[in-house]
């Protein structure tokens, strides 16, 4: 019988908050994209129009993310890498595609 605190549970919690933060953190760029479909939205700092609610989406899916890579790093040290790099290189390039959609229009 495995207890409460086991590795396992800790590395299953991990990817739990890892999706979920995940998750929140795109679903905030998606409200935001949609609140400025002909603007350009910055790279480094907030767009023109910000949703209600984005921000602290924002704030609890990133703090779900670190949370993850905390765990996670009980196991090995590449999966808090790999959760760390994909977020962000997925936000940017989502970024890059709207300003690039946002000149053409």
């Amino acid at each position: 019988m495995q207890r409460v605190g086991s590795l396992t549970h800790m590395l299953m919690f991990g990817w739990i908050a890892a999706t979920v933060g995940i998750v929140l953190f795109h679903v905030a760029l998606t409200m935001t994209l949609r609140a400025n479909p002909t603007t350009r939205v910055p790279f480094y700092r907030n767009a023109e129009i910000v949703p209600s609610g984005s921000l602290a989406m924002r704030a609890v899916g990133a703090g779900l993310i670190v949370l993850a890579t905390v765990l996670l790093s009980t196991k090995a040290w590449y999966w808090p890498l790999a959760i760390v790099l994909t977020g962000p290189i997925a936000a940017v390039t989502v970024i890059a595609f709207h300003n690039k959609k946002a000149e053409a229009a």
